[in-house]
């Protein structure tokens, strides 16, 4: 795993090397263990890399790396787990090997077969290659986005890197916020598709490759689309056919992630998914499995025990640690630097506790992110296909006017339920009345274009109200051409996973020089899962039907076959209390004054709600505007 950055400004006279080690350098943690610059000064062009070994510790994996011919260089970050078999091929092909690390392989790969040989890598990866013979720029991202990649292009200026920090640095008093990114996330708390809160930045999206030419434009290329797979003919198989498919392909791909010359550890919350990776590999492997798990001193946001008991089943060297407050207010001060971008998923704060426990033992771990989006694992899937099936018949206006009647009683009755049952969580209850609210005010007689109001923390006439600006949720659901459960899955994958989910773990990982990876989503067992049968994956209440089949035949039903519980934290309890003080050094009129994007006002009126602990979301919204100020005064002052 690496950490990769370039810059290209024809004609310059800027010190190319200086520019490149700067931006480098901002991402040293993600790549701690060597460092290397490339530069081709007629051309304008320069690559930058920091280096975290984990394949081919030698100085022969060095990066940038340049083929034999001098054509070609490439800067890599990622892992391509069957580069072993690729390079059997490009051996009969004649090409030659000076190490033993999958980058080389990369090179040549792309040397015999062009940008198409991107279509033959299992993995995840970014990578960038320079061609001097043509003065062109490749740049590539894997399938479902594992490793990030961003670029820049203005006045003559083309530059990348892997986190958006490194082009800040690059590019001084060039970047300005991107009105529209911002109020995206306010709407999701990330920042989904190809904006960035910067403008005239970008993201290069998963499954998909861009060339640049010398004149800076610049050709956009798609090779792979979960959104095609998903049109293809539904298995017909047997279910006892089909578990014992997937896995074999589940057990390939768990293995192949174990690949590497350091120590490999493994994630393990005691849900479904880390539980399987965990189980599946203790059967096929000699020696005892590392695992890692957090918990919450608060039991109703805890799950370790579940954790604890997987790990004693399966006989793995179980390691443990529980998140404090006093965790969160070490790590939010540097929640700016670790998401250099505004993030507003509050997990991020164990992922980046387990993140560091476990560096302290392991230099790579697998994680079982994806597991949820593949095999129907939130409960937002079942309750939005409840509401389709009793909302459609309906004329939209009734469904609306029910949804404003919900807005006027949704936390008195939210509160009445949790006061019934003292084992809910009032925050999470209150969240789910008003996203329900959200979805029957936006209804237009379809679930479809309702669904990204599912999962809103503002609405657009709040988040026009705040900022001035609102830009249209990503694409409705009636544009994948797919049944609405799978649409649903399908939304997520293309935008909450790569830019909640694997943001999440590539930058809290990445932050402490732990490399993490995700064998669900080896895109084999995506294209087996996009083809299963609904009945597969949701039955009779049962979400992630076929993975609990598989499951219990490694485990006793009774270690999992519970209620999803997901990665949640006591937010709540937290900002009123151990860290009500951030509030207050950010949120306050004084230091507004400094930005002109948000209305102050409407800050006031969110903070004042939260304090006064009214209103059934203001915890959610202070904490997105806690972070993308906080974010705005590290970058933008």
């Amino acid at each position: 795993m690496c950490r990769i950055t370039g810059f290209w400004s024809p004609g310059t006279d800027r010190d190319l090397a200086a520019v490149c080690t700067s931006m480098r350098d901002t991402m040293r943690a993600g790549g701690p263990d060597d460092e290397g610059i490339f530069v081709d000064s007629p051309a304008g062009f320069a690559l930058g890399h920091r280096r975290l070994t984990i394949i081919d510790l030698t100085e022969t994996g060095h990066q940038p790396m340049t083929g034999s011919d001098g054509r070609y260089t490439i800067c890599y970050n990622g892992e391509v787990y069957n580069y072993r078999e690729l390079r059997g091929e490009l051996e009969a092909l004649g090409f030659g090997f000076r190490g033993t690390s999958d980058t080389e392989v990369v090179l040549n790969a792309f040397a015999a077969w062009g940008p198409q040989s991107v279509e033959r890598l299992i993995g995840m990866f970014a990578y960038a290659i320079w061609d001097s013979l043509e003065q062109c720029l490749h740049l590539f991202r894997d399938r479902m986005g594992v490793k990030p990649l961003y670029y820049y292009l203005q006045d003559g200026t083309f530059a990348f890197a892997s986190e958006l920090k490194a082009l800040h640095a690059g590019l001084t008093g060039r970047l300005a916020v991107d009105r529209a990114a911002l109020a995206e996330f306010l709407h999701y708390g990330y920042i989904a598709g190809t904006r960035c809160i910067y403008s005239h930045t970008a993201k290069i999206e998963p499954g998909c490759w861009i060339r640049v030419n010398g004149s800076l434009d610049v050709e956009h290329h798609r090779y792979w689309d979960p959104t095609d797979l998903s049109r293809l003919p539904l298995f017909e198989d047997p279910e006892e056919t089909l578990t014992d498919r997937l896995e074999e392909l589940l057990t390939d791909a768990f293995l192949k992630r174990l690949i590497a010359d350091v120590p490999v550890g493994v994630f393990l919350s005691g849900g479904i998914d880390s539980s399987l990776v965990t189980a599946v590999l203790a059967r096929h492997t000699d020696t005892p499995l590392r695992t890692f798990t957090i918990g919450f001193a608060e039991r109703n946001y805890d799950e370790s025990g579940w954790a604890r008991a997987v790990a004693h089943r399966l006989g793995t060297e179980h390691t443990e640690e529980t998140v404090t407050p006093d965790h969160a207010r070490a790590i939010l001060p540097q929640w700016p630097k670790i998401y250099d971008e505004p993030f507003g998923d509050i997990s991020g704060i164990p992922t980046t506790i387990v993140s560091q426990m476990t560096r302290n033992h392991v230099k790579v771990s697998l994680s079982a992110d994806g597991g949820d989006e593949l095999f129907c694992g939130y409960h937002r899937y079942w309750v939005m296909d409840r509401i389709e099936r009793c909302l459609s018949p309906l004329p939209r206006v009734l469904a609306r006017t029910m949804g404003k009647a919900i807005g006027l009683i949704g936390t008195d009755a939210a509160a009445d339920i949790a006061a019934a049952h003292p084992g809910l969580r009032l925050p999470a209850i209150k969240d789910r009345m008003r996203k329900f609210h959200a979805v029957l005010a936006n209804w237009g007689g379809d679930a479809g274009g309702a669904y990204p109001y599912a999962v809103a923390y503002w609405l657009p006439d709040e988040i026009r109200a705040l900022t001035g600006a609102y830009a249209d949720p990503r694409p409705s659901l009636k544009d994948m051409d797919a049944s609405f459960m799978t649409s649903m899955m399908l939304w997520d994958m293309k935008n909450y996973l790569p830019e909640d989910i694997l943001t999440k773990v590539d930058r809290a990982t990445m932050s402490v020089s732990l490399e993490g990876r995700d064998p669900f989503l080896d895109h084999r067992i995506v294209e087996f899962a996009l083809r299963l049968p609904m009945a597969l994956k949701y039955r009779r209440g049962s979400m992630k039907y076929i993975l609990r089949r598989l499951l219990a035949r490694y485990l006793p039903e009774g270690l999992f076959d519970r209620p999803k519980q997901g990665f949640a934290v006591p937010i709540y309890s937290w900002l009123h209390d151990d860290l009500m003080h951030l509030v207050d050094e950010h949120l306050n009129p004084d230091a507004l004054k400094s930005q002109t994007e948000i209305d102050p006002a409407s800050v006031g009126r969110t903070v004042a709600a939260f304090k006064s602990r009214r209103g059934s979301v203001a915890v959610d919204r202070v904490w997105l505007l806690l972070v993308y100020l906080m974010w705005r005064e590290r970058y933008l002052g």
